[in-house]
């Protein structure tokens, strides 16, 4: 089963149990956020991405320059394994790893998320590919894809127990749209998916195959 039909799936089945004023809400607000220009505005085909530095899950300096000179880069935005989508996209990342590699690419994971919660994350799993900590969205803002969470959206996420500002350890309420971007070795964005619809995501097999 590819990622876009789990994904499918598993919207399929929170709808048969979320009340409709919920998914009322959570359509609506994804709208709202579809219809502001964000993913219009945010990087990409052509584009060069924004140079960063981040420090992985176990607090070492990860460079995009340094990945991109042994090669392209797939650098995947996720919101933190609060989120069960989120969940979804890092499993599938997993099995896809070493189809990256062979395309000759790395793959990061850029997030909001505190380091020890992708680090426990990733030992549980067995994750290959590092989880990179954006403090504040910042790399998130310079590619054009941070957003605050909406209001009417986060009495619901509490309910469900997505309790984003621990996971963040900030209040801000900012998370990166769903958002997978491909950068060759000389730093031009070469894919791009961007997505207002957190409940969408790249297939591992599109970006794969803009690889080679």
């Amino acid at each position: 089963m590819n990622l876009k039909q789990e994904l499918s799936d598993f919207a399929e089945q929170m709808s048969k149990q979320a009340p409709p004023e919920v998914l009322q809400t959570m359509g609506g607000e994804i709208e709202k956020l579809a219809q502001s220009g964000i993913v219009e505005n945010a990087k990409s085909v052509g584009d060069n991405a924004p140079n960063f530095t981040l420090e992985n899950s176990e607090g070492k300096n990860v460079s995009l320059g340094n990945l991109l000179e042994r090669g392209s880069v797939v650098v995947s935005f996720n919101r933190g394994n609060w989120c069960p989508f989120c969940n979804l996209e890092f499993k599938a990342l997993q099995e896809s790893v070493s189809e990256i590699k062979d395309a000759g690419a790395n793959l990061v994971v850029v997030s909001p998320q505190l380091p020890i919660l992708s680090r426990e994350l990733k030992q549980k799993n067995g994750f290959k590919y590092d989880i990179l900590y954006d403090k504040g969205n910042e790399v998130a803002k310079q590619f054009g894809i941070a957003f605050a969470l909406p209001e009417p959206l986060r009495p619901i996420h509490e309910a469900f127990g997505m309790d984003i500002p621990a996971h963040n350890g900030d209040n801000t309420f900012e998370l990166p749209l769903a958002a997978t971007y491909v950068i060759n070795k000389s730093g031009e964005i070469t894919y791009a998916y961007v997505n207002a619809n957190w409940m969408e995501r790249a297939e591992p097999e599109e970006f794969i195959g803009s690889l080679n």
